[in-house]
């Protein structure tokens, strides 16, 4: 479950969203002191003890976020193409329609009249 998780790049992203989140919290208490009232040390200490957890939080959120790119992005590489037991068995023969277009699919979309 933990196998290739970039904990660098995740523990870098998560700072600088934690960071975001003590500025934000900063610039708001200045800013209208009655409403967030980040004024007391005691207050403060609060803040940073959320920032500190949720830095851990989104570290892990990031990390897997990562892994799951980097595994997307290594499948739909065009270089590498998957292939399927079907396919070294036996050679598919070309169908009728290969290279025609598809009479199933219409061209234009019906366009529905009112009265």
């Amino acid at each position: 479950m933990f196998d290739d998780l970039d904990w660098g790049w995740a523990f870098k992203r998560a700072a600088f969203v934690v960071a975001i989140y003590i500025v934000l919290m900063y610039v708001l208490s200045r800013t209208f002191p009655e409403s967030f009232g980040l004024q007391t040390q005691a207050e403060w200490f609060v803040t940073l003890r959320y920032a500190f957890f949720f830095f851990f939080v989104f570290a892990i959120f990031y990390a897997f976020i990562e892994r799951s790119r980097r595994r997307r992005m290594a499948g739909t590489q065009p270089g590498k193409k998957k292939e399927s037991k079907d396919d070294e068995d036996n050679e598919r023969e070309p169908g009728p329609l290969k290279g025609k277009p598809n009479p199933n699919a219409s061209r234009k979309k019906s366009t529905r009249r009112r009265k």
